[in-house]
Parts: C-alpha cells; structure tokens; sequence
C-alpha cells in the first residue's frame, strides 16, 4: 500500500479539519489512553468528499476500552448504546469488540473499535476493502493511500480485500446501498482475483451491469450500477 507525499496533502487538512473539529478534543483524550487511536474509513471518506457523516470510526487497542467508554461518559456525556464482538455483518479476526456511543447533543454517533493487536494508522486502512475506504485521519494529519486517489479520480470503488464470501456480500451492499444515495453514479471495480465470488453473488445480476454488457467479469472489470 501506498501512501501519498505529504506535500500533496494541504488541501485535504483544511478540509478534515472543517468537517471533523467537533471530534478532535474526543480524539485527543482517546490518544491519551491509546495513542495509537485513529479515526479511518467511511467518515473520513465522506468528510473529505463534502458528504454526509453516519458515524464516526475510531480504531484502537482493545486493552483501554473500559477506560475509553468512562471517559467518554464522565467528560463529553456519550452514553454505550449497543457492543459486539463482530464488526458488521462479518467477522474480522482482529477485532476484538465494537461499541456504539451516542451523545445527548449530537446526532453523530462513535463507534469505538478495540482491536486484539493495535495496528499502525497505515496497516489498518491497508486492511479495508475498497481503496476510497483507505483514508484516516489522526486529529493533525490525514493520511491517504494512492488507491484512495485513484478511486476519487474515476469515480470507483475498488476492491481490495474480500477474505470470505460473507465479507464480499457485506461489501457489495455497502457499494449497492452508497451508490443510491451519497455515491450515486460511482461505479464497481473488481479485480480477477475476486472473480469467483462475483459469479456467485445473487445481487449482481440485479444491481450490476458491465460496461462492455458481457456476462462475466474479465481483467480490471468495471461493473456501473443500474437504474433502480
């Protein structure tokens, strides 16, 4: 996984900076307890490309958790509202526990996401599974993959990763669900590796066309949402 230069990171900072202040002081006290804390993926995706937030993903060890959850409680009123031990609709083996917090003056909850072994910023976003997803931010500096470029230049989400048939079906209704609403248009890049499970996916001969209107996907296929 690449990462872009940060000469080339100026515009974006003003950006998150803008779009994610209101979680930089919860950020800072999170990094107190575990200083690897880092909020990645969709939010910052979306604050990025001047999209709507659902929700803010911060990733940390799992050790400090308890401490993390009572201090989000005593100093800025965010109150546990659900915990799991699955992230999503999968299972990711290095996710230990996710827990949703909700504040009384706030409309965007925090999700805090304890990881069994704490990842560096650049080793978990090289983990997601669509290069517009591999995005972070730690409260001073963005940091973006080239694989994040790419996708806002063309307008696509690339697959990545796709470690079961479960995690590709999570994938494909995120994709389905983002692009009829905030990422309408976007299109669907798949590459061969993946190929299997496209063939078996039952939503795509609903929801996906290829360009060249062939059946199967080839090399660097490219499937375009249809109408709906």
């Amino acid at each position: 996984m690449t990462i872009i230069n940060n000469d080339n990171l100026s515009p974006y900072q003003a950006i998150l900076n803008s779009q994610l202040s209101t979680y930089e002081a919860i950020l800072d006290r999170i990094q107190g307890i575990a200083p690897e804390a880092h909020i990645a993926g969709g939010a910052v995706r979306d604050a990025l490309l001047g999209k709507a937030i659902k929700d803010i993903d911060i990733f940390m060890g799992h050790e400090g958790k308890d401490e993390v959850a009572a201090m989000l409680r005593s100093e800025f009123k965010y109150v546990k509202v659900g915990e799991w031990r699955q992230y999503e609709m999968f299972s990711d083996p290095n996710v230990d526990c996710v827990g949703k917090f909700e504040g009384a003056d706030q409309d965007i909850p925090v999700c805090v996401i304890g990881l069994k072994e704490p990842l560096s910023v650049r080793d978990n976003i090289g983990r997601f599974d669509f290069g517009i997803c591999m995005c972070a931010w730690t409260g001073c500096d963005p940091i973006l993959t080239h694989a994040f470029q790419h996708d806002v230049e063309d307008h696509t989400f690339t697959l990545h990763r796709a470690d079961c048939a479960a995690q590709f079906a999570y994938s494909m209704a995120r994709y389905r669900k983002l692009s009829a609403n905030r990422y309408a248009g976007w299109s669907l890049t798949v590459p061969t590796e993946f190929e299997h499970l496209v063939k078996d996916h039952a939503f795509r001969r609903h929801w996906y066309f290829d360009v060249d209107g062939s059946i199967l996907p080839r090399m660097g296929n490219v499937l375009r949402p249809k109408d709906r």
